[in-house]
């Protein structure tokens, strides 16, 4: 009897393994669908905003002058036409409109040069932003090559950068030093405004290429008339003819040295953002006078501020965007609330209060009457 017991009960601790087993298996693949659901809406997502966004930048004339312009540049090189594309710094458009638009004239770019072939990096993509840049035909570089991609002498190349830091067009510009470079051309910040609107010293230790080459660069500007002014400001194009390459120096190409960056002048490496936190503090303080919920938990702007803080915590720029971007961010939205404030408070001063008496008229200006006590 008891071997018998004892068989049951070892055949019931089967049973419940089995059961237990068929019951986590079945919650897995009920999991495993559930998340291969959730990822597919994401990438049909992605792939709907980045069509509307591409509509929009389709439509705006500053792509129409951007075409343009990239016309009378392949001209004055005497090239056919683009024959790849390389894009660095796009940063997370599945989150950042910016981002997103730039990668909308990204694609505007490759549908007017096709076949035109195109690569894109940025260490900020994001799994499923990466397969939507493949679903749209996009090569996405699978190493952080930091920009030192060398691009062929035999055909032209375009390289987009929209607001990346002057270290990776340093990068670039050392990678392909050589006359070679009259292949490129380069959609990028202003070269000029880069070496005239930083110290020398810093332009030396950071920019030491680009302080060279300046001399023998030829600028178009692009007239930023995009509805969105922050997705494209400051961003021209920028050829190196022949005829200004052979203008260099007899050694001017011979000497080409690695360039080295301290680290808390690499734009693209991680940054702390102790320098960032008063605006932050400054921001909740603001916002906390204007709102009605003083709790952070009870006001959406406020946990809004307060998750950006959290996502920016070890760097104020995404990744190969603009210098300082969230600080810049930080600043106009605070002078915005502290503006606000003011008027409120002006208005609410000065507001007309009915029929004054003259006295409270004369008082209102600064004005004494007669009988007043000097």
């Amino acid at each position: 009897m008891s071997k018998a017991d004892d068989f049951v009960l070892v055949t019931r601790r089967g049973r419940r393994r089995k059961e237990d087993r068929r019951s986590l298996n079945g919650n897995a693949a009920t999991s495993r669908v559930t998340v291969e659901q959730d990822r597919e809406v994401d990438h049909e997502l992605i792939l709907r905003t980045l069509d509307k966004a591409v509509v929009e930048v389709g439509d705006a004339s500053f792509t129409r002058f951007v075409f343009s312009r990239l016309t009378e540049s392949l001209a004055v090189l005497g090239s056919d036409g683009i024959c790849e594309i390389i894009c660095y710094g796009l940063g997370q458009f599945s989150q950042y409109r910016s981002s997103r638009c730039q990668l909308a004239l990204l694609l505007c770019l490759r549908a007017r040069y096709e076949p035109a072939r195109v690569h894109v990096y940025d260490p900020a993509f994001r799994p499923e932003e990466v397969r939507a840049l493949r679903t749209l035909g996009l090569v996405v570089i699978e190493t952080n090559e930091e920009g030192k991609r060398v691009v062929q002498r035999d055909r032209t190349t375009l390289v987009y950068m929209p607001h990346c830091s002057r270290q990776l067009t340093n990068n670039f510009l050392y990678a392909n030093w050589g006359d070679g470079l009259s292949g490129c051309i380069l959609l990028a910040n202003s070269l000029s405004a880069t070496v005239d609107d930083c110290l020398r010293r810093d332009v030396l230790n950071t920019a030491g290429y680009i302080l060279r080459i300046r001399p023998y660069v030829t600028e178009f500007r692009l007239e930023n008339s995009f509805v969105y002014e922050e997705v494209f400001n400051d961003l021209n194009i920028h050829i190196f003819t022949r005829q200004e390459l052979l203008k260099v120096p007899q050694d001017f190409w011979r000497s080409k040295e690695e360039p080295r960056y301290l680290t808390k002048d690499v734009e693209f490496n991680m940054a702390t953002m102790n320098s960032n936190i008063k605006y932050v503090r400054s921001l909740v303080q603001e916002l906390r006078r204007v709102s009605q919920n003083k709790s952070v938990k009870e006001n959406a702007m406020l946990q809004y501020i307060m998750e950006q803080a959290h996502a920016h915590k070890e760097t104020s720029q995404v990744l190969c965007k603009a210098r300082e971007e969230l600080k810049n961010l930080a600043e106009m939205y605070l002078c915005y609330l502290r503006s606000q404030q003011a008027c409120k408070e002006i208005h609410k001063h000065y507001a007309g209060k009915g029929e004054r008496s003259i006295k409270e008229t004369a008082d209102l200006v600064g004005f004494k009457l007669p009988h007043d006590p000097k």
